[in-house]
């Protein structure tokens, strides 16, 4: 069959382009915040067996036992430091590996069709500026994302096997342990099983699923704490807005902003939207792929706690296998002005890709060295083994030189209980025997000490400060 936008040799070109840049942006990846917080979690399985938190040691009991948390990521993070210790790239593994996974299935998912919509669906996955973005990002999303692709991959087999229902629920239900919007694989599978085939395979999956999912509570429960769990899972911040039904209908009503969050968002689902105007005399919801897409769209809608960007990247895939399911079925069908039309929005496409690869270059290039730059910070603190209030990236590093609590645990404090005084905040970490405080400059998700603060705040004075850090230093009287 020839091909109906670019040529072969085009398409390969063009991929082999994709992933060298990808694997570039892997290089001195900048460290965002908050991978501390799951590579710590890792780090207490290894050494205790146990996952919980020094970095909030005093919030919801997180010092003694984490029970709600990314569970299936977390432990493939800690069998991944097994073997490559702990450091900022070695964190990154997991979701880089995932990545990767998802893109081959995609690949995989038109084996059965023509060579041009694998080309082009693998291209629209790896082109994706979210995916750009946050493929080497220590979170659970591409990891999710993966197991759910799998998990659908089983139950559509273009007709050349047999679902496999049960396969399928354990991988949508492994999804879920990763991350808990996977339960949007199980609702979607299960629902798409029921429209296109009947009741009992969709309860077989269900069946399946449920009891995949239900691993979630086994820590608890093997040690008794059922209880703290529920407890746990009612006071984590992350869970807030689907508590209280207010919070719940404005992430509702604002939902569609996931896929206009910005260019990277925007121009996969702008695509999808053309092609379905475009190509509405032929969509059905027989198509399998359209289906899913729209009954995970729903899902996703009714179950989501947020909407922040990395979340389009539990979609994307089924997007960037759906437009290139359409371009090449129903293109050659239509006008020849829309086959100019696709070329041209399929290079700007591609162009959103190369300014979303100049961004993560320049991101990379501008940011601290995390663990570098903890070493300098520790060289201003030479009492090791003491207690010290700092931002949780940290904890790379310097995990085992001091007992490290996050300045993330004051601004949820503050978050849930009111502003806490400069003066009050000094006082509480002298009444803690706290020994050195590190402020955070870039404020994520920290508690605010001003970088114009007092160089010396009750017992504690500024021994270092730069652009990003000012540490304080305990005075012995």
């Amino acid at each position: 069959m020839p091909f109906v936008l670019f040529s072969s040799r085009t398409y390969s070109s063009s991929l082999f382009l994709l992933i060298v840049f990808l694997f570039i942006t892997f290089i001195s990846r900048a460290e965002y915040f908050d991978e501390a917080w799951f590579a710590e979690q890792s780090f207490w399985f290894l050494r205790d067996g146990q996952v919980r938190s020094e970095l909030f040691r005093g919030y919801n009991g997180w010092e003694t036992g984490l029970y709600v948390f990314h569970k299936l990521f977390v432990y493939a993070g800690a069998l991944t430091m097994y073997f490559t210790g702990f450091s900022v790239a070695s964190s990154k593994l997991v979701s880089i590996f995932f990545g990767l996974l998802a893109g081959y299935l995609v690949w995989q998912y038109s084996r059965k069709a023509s060579r041009e919509q694998q080309w082009l669906s693998v291209l629209l996955y790896f082109g994706c500026g979210t995916l750009i973005r946050y493929i080497s990002v220590n979170r659970p999303e591409t990891m999710c994302m993966a197991l759910g692709l799998a998990s659908y991959l089983v139950l559509d087999t273009q007709d050349s096997t047999k679902p496999k229902p049960i396969l399928a629920g354990i991988l949508a239900g492994l999804s879920a342990l990763t991350h808990l919007n996977g339960l949007i694989y199980l609702v979607t599978g299960a629902g798409w099983l029921v429209l296109r085939i009947g009741w009992r395979p969709a309860f077989l999956f269900s069946i399946a699923g449920g009891l995949t999912v239900s691993l979630y509570g086994l820590d608890a429960w093997l040690d008794g704490n059922l209880a703290v769990l529920a407890k746990q899972f009612l006071g984590d911040p992350a869970t807030q807005q689907n508590l209280h039904l207010s919070d719940k209908l404005s992430v509702l009503a604002d939902y569609h902003q996931i896929f206009f969050y910005g260019q990277n968002e925007t121009a996969l689902t702008v695509l999808v939207l053309l092609c379905g105007i475009a190509f509405r005399r032929y969509i059905t919801l027989t198509q399998p792929v359209f289906l899913y897409t729209l009954l995970l769209i729903i899902s996703f809608w009714l179950l989501t706690k947020s909407i922040t960007d990395i979340y389009f990247l539990l979609i994307m895939p089924w997007f960037a296998i759906l437009i290139a399911f359409w371009l090449t079925t129903y293109l050659p069908r239509q006008p020849a002005w829309q086959r100019k039309a696709a070329q041209v929005l399929l290079v700007l496409y591609c162009l959103v890709s190369v300014v979303q690869f100049v961004n993560v270059i320049n991101e990379n290039r501008e940011a601290l060295n995390t663990e570098a730059h903890n070493a300098l910070l520790a060289s201003y603190m030479p009492e090791k083994h003491t207690p010290v209030i700092a931002p949780i990236e940290f904890f790379f590093g310097q995990m085992d030189n001091y007992k490290i609590l996050g300045m993330t645990y004051f601004h949820l404090l503050e978050r849930e209980k009111g502003a806490i005084p400069l003066n009050t905040f000094f006082k509480r970490a002298e009444q803690a025997n706290v020994t050195y405080i590190i402020s955070d400059h870039r404020l994520n998700a920290s508690y605010d000490i001003p970088v114009n603060a007092p160089a010396q705040i009750g017992v504690y004075r500024r021994v270092f400060q730069d652009s990003w850090n000012t540490v304080y230093a305990r005075q012995r009287m």
